[in-house]
């Protein structure tokens, strides 16, 4: 029993490792390759786990020769853009200027109620609100709404551009983040203060307070009846992140 405990954490160990180093677009959407290399891995792993005759180190040397062929395809896909279109393939366009690309979706196999499913999905309601839909190479669909049902700029519409960066998380599940504090060049003591100004006394009160880059706090407290609160914090001229 010790022994089948002993094989299971080291192959789960390594096969973490071995996910981590093949990069965060294999743990979101994946391409061809990169499907077939994680489901042999996964075969991998489980073999020695559940037969103590196989040898454990030939499923760790296995594993890690799909991570250096992974490897190694990941390097030929990003210099070469012919390898590239052998290896991940190429998208397809299956919706045109709102209408729908039949011969594609022939050659595909493309089922038309997958894609309405699709365009839904993507939050656009239906084909006349799709200006066109892209299959990309990881098979995931790319909906872009028609000129007349996105939402207007703030340039078509002649208002000046706004900075819209990313909110910098300052207290998280109680614990105060020092390290976003330095990025935004400001310190314990000024949020602290911020915060008694609304009643909070302590770090352990917030669940969280998220600062954007228009110089905004939003604060929400613990608990079912916390309060969300919105507190200008920041000038804008001074968001320096």
């Amino acid at each position: 029993m010790l022994n089948g405990f002993l094989r299971t954490a080291i192959l789960f160990f390594v096969t973490t490792v071995v996910l981590r180093l093949m990069g965060k677009r294999q743990l979101a959407q994946l391409q061809p390759y990169e499907v077939v290399i994680t489901l042999m891995i996964s075969d991998l792993a489980t073999q020695p786990m559940s037969d103590v005759e196989i040898p454990l180190l030939g499923g760790v040397v296995s594993i890690l020769t799909l991570l250096l062929l992974h490897s190694l395809l990941s390097v030929l896909a990003f210099c070469s853009m012919r390898l590239r279109r052998i290896i991940c393939g190429r998208p397809s366009v299956l919706v045109r200027d709102g209408r729908i690309c039949e011969g594609e979706l022939r050659r595909l196999c493309f089922d038309l109620s997958d894609l309405m499913e699709g365009i839904r999905a993507n939050g656009v309601l239906g084909l006349q609100e799709t200006g066109s839909v892209v299959l990309e190479t990881n098979g995931a669909l790319s909906v872009f709404p028609s000129a007349d049902s996105r939402p207007p700029t703030r340039q078509e519409l002649g208002m000046p551009g706004r900075y819209d960066g990313i909110p910098l998380t300052l207290i998280l599940d109680g614990k105060m983040q020092t390290r976003t504090l330095r990025i935004a060049g400001l310190d314990e003591g000024w949020l602290r203060r911020l915060l008694q100004g609304q009643g909070i006394e302590r770090d352990a009160d917030v669940l969280l307070a998220a600062l954007d880059t228009q110089g905004v706090l939003l604060v929400q407290e613990r608990g079912d009846a916390g309060r969300l609160l919105t507190i200008p914090a920041v000038s804008e001229d001074k968001v320096r992140w």
